[in-house]
């Protein structure tokens, strides 16, 4: 992709009227406290907007994807892709706005603490249709450019 267009998506994907909100926020969020901190806060709103924006009823994993999908959809917010690997739900959210593309809204210090964001909201819908409190959602890995993270459910 070229710059140009990664430069336009970050003009689009944060509105004008909230970039220096947003960006005062992420401020305070990385020099008030420790990552591990900003990660937590970002976990709990992640599961407050979970409950918040409950899926749609869902039967098996295909129907639970795309519940998933017609959410972050809504919210011009990426795509989920779910995949079942040896006792391990795997969750790859792509085009979240993290990455790179985030610091148009928030700045570049965020990538260590604002994916716990999709993982609070990840955890507490799966626990909500029954994973229960033993497993956990956790992020794989970092965001790539694109916004494209890695997160499974695991013991």
């Amino acid at each position: 992709m070229k710059p140009e267009k990664v430069d336009y998506r970050i003009q689009r994907q944060c509105s004008r009227q909230w970039r220096s909100l947003l960006a005062a926020l992420a401020q305070e969020c990385t020099t008030q406290t420790e990552p591990i901190e900003s990660r937590e806060l970002m976990r709990r709103i992640g599961m407050r907007f979970a409950t918040q924006t409950p899926l749609a009823p869902c039967e098996n994993l295909e129907q639970l994807q795309q519940a998933m999908r017609e959410v972050w959809k809504d919210m011009d917010w990426g795509r989920v892709d779910l995949e079942e690997q040896d006792r391990v739900l795997r969750i790859v959210h792509h085009d979240s706005n993290h990455g790179s593309l985030m610091s148009g809204a928030f700045g570049d210090a965020t990538a260590t603490w604002a994916p716990a964001c999709l993982e609070g909201v990840y955890q507490k819908w799966l626990a909500t249709l029954g994973a229960g409190d033993a497993l956990r959602v956790v992020q794989i890995g970092e965001p790539d450019e694109f916004g494209s993270i890695e997160y499974q459910l695991s013991l």
